[in-house]
């Protein structure tokens, strides 16, 4: 019924087809970017931002709590029942926020750009409804979560890259307006992907079924801390883009997103992580409170392992990357990737923390300092964008993706171990050579400044953090 590889190798699956497709849809981004120009780009941009914060609406939570209930369950036939009765609320949370996005999007100043690419964006929030890879998540079945999640990000890429064009001429649709018919269409297409396989391990589809009030209500409760939490999360994510929408024009936002979006990489790569640690530390924290620990500052260190020489490198290279992806049609995108580099790295290490207290059932503590850190993003940027435009708008992210992650650890610090600071000292001559290459290798092309920096990061800080991994493992035993 479960997989029963370990968080490595379930982690690895994860990874393998995701980066891929993930550097695919950078090459359908930067397409975009040319063939659009900064105005439609961003319009098309502030539509995907507020997409997400329809998704988010109207899954509430519901995804989460799924994959950690389920994974706590056993059989199929326990499994199925749940899972239909949880896509059950989540038709009923979707009709709720398309109505009320019919409502108010018209209200919004950005909506006169072009009513369709938000209207379509919007209906998103049906084809969400079976997106099943929580319940494989739950079950640890990874070879099909990763199926599902590539497919998604392979479909929309090669829809851009290769149907595009031909699509404008065929259709006489605004080009702007077919993007987010590609987007739509690869949801469904993704959706197939882990439909199929669950369909055969349950003997049938998992279609929506009605559950009992008292169940639902139980489900609202447990859901509505972690539906609230990411979507006030959500605001130190892609509210810039938004406000920029509204306090300047979406030709800053076309600059602004020409690095934002390469930078949230980083926020799916942590999405990934927990794709692969949810359901893990979920049973350890329930089943051995202790392996728990260990677990999580074992996680923690590598994590920290690979966003810190992210932020550093992003600050070094940054305008050689932006120079090298967009030419010179983005020059203001320069320092506000560098900025964001930064922003993002802490957001994503704030982000791990969040989860850490989703999967011990502490997600009410998460909430305050995602709301705290949400009401300080909102309140920079409205009033630095009309002062510095796409700057303050960096600025402003990056002021409260910091406080975040300081309130976070402030309401984590017991989890810490000793041997987590250690680590940190130990990979600090790993970064000093990093910089160090990068710098002295200034006159070469920014890509292969990249690969050196990297390699040399990795060959220096690999004995380190397999002595860390070993000596929490020992402690933790």
């Amino acid at each position: 019924m479960r997989g029963t590889r370990g968080v490595l190798h379930n982690l690895s699956i994860l990874t393998t087809g995701q980066v891929a497709s993930q550097l695919l849809n950078v090459w359908a981004l930067v397409f975009l970017a040319d063939k659009l120009g900064a105005h439609w780009f961003g319009v098309v941009q502030i539509g995907v931002s507020v997409m997400a914060y329809c998704l988010i609406t109207a899954e509430w939570g519901m995804m989460s709590l799924g994959t950690r209930e389920v994974s706590r369950l056993n059989g199929l036939a326990e499994i199925k029942t749940y899972a239909r009765t949880h896509l059950g609320i989540m038709s009923i949370q979707a009709v709720a926020v398309a109505l009320l996005g019919i409502v108010l999007l018209p209200k919004l100043p950005f909506f006169r750009e072009d009513p369709f690419i938000f209207m379509a964006y919007l209906l998103a929030v049906f084809p969400q409804i079976f997106m099943l890879s929580w319940v494989a998540t739950g079950m640890e079945r990874m070879t099909w979560v990763s199926a599902a999640k590539t497919g998604r990000s392979l479909f929309y890429a090669l829809f851009v890259l290769l149907l595009w064009l031909p699509l404008q001429k065929w259709t006489g649709l605004p080009a702007q307006q077919l993007v987010p018919i590609m987007f739509i269409s690869a949801m469904i297409l993704g959706n197939l992907v882990i439909g199929i396989p669950l369909a055969q391990w349950f003997n049938g589809p998992l279609l929506p079924a009605w559950s009992s009030k008292s169940e639902v209500k139980r489900r609202w409760k447990e859901s509505i801390p972690i539906g609230s939490t990411i979507l006030v999360l959500r605001v130190l994510l892609n509210i810039d883009i938004i406000m920029l929408g509204v306090r300047s024009t979406a030709t800053e936002a076309g600059n602004y997103a020409a690095a934002s979006r390469i930078v949230f990489l980083i926020v799916v790569i942590v999405e990934i992580l927990w794709s692969a640690l949810l359901p893990r530390l979920s049973r350890l924290h329930k089943l051995t409170p202790e392996k728990f620990d260990g677990s999580f500052n074992l996680y923690l260190g590598f994590v920290l392992a690979g966003l810190i020489p992210f932020a550093l490198g992003g600050v070094l290279l940054g305008p050689d990357l932006i120079q090298f992806i967009y030419k010179d049609k983005f020059p203001d995108a320069a320092v506000v990737f560098r900025i964001l580099a930064v922003s993002y790295s802490m957001l994503a290490i704030g982000t791990f923390l969040g989860n850490t207290l989703v999967s011990e059932n502490r997600q009410k503590s998460y909430l305050p300092p995602v709301i705290l850190s949400a009401m300080v993003a909102l309140t920079a940027t409205f009033f630095l964008i009309p002062l510095y435009g796409s700057y303050g708008a960096s600025l402003g992210m990056l002021a409260s993706h910091l406080i975040l992650l300081v309130l976070l650890i402030i309401t984590l610090r017991k989890r810490f171990h000793r041997l987590l600071g250690q680590i940190l000292l130990l990979i600090t001559p790993a970064l000093l050579f990093m910089v160090a290459v990068v710098v002295w290798s200034e006159p070469i092309h920014v890509v292969y400044r990249i690969i050196l920096g990297a390699l040399v990061f990795i060959f220096s800080a690999a004995w380190p953090l397999i002595r860390f991994k070993k000596k929490i493992q020992a402690e933790f035993h």
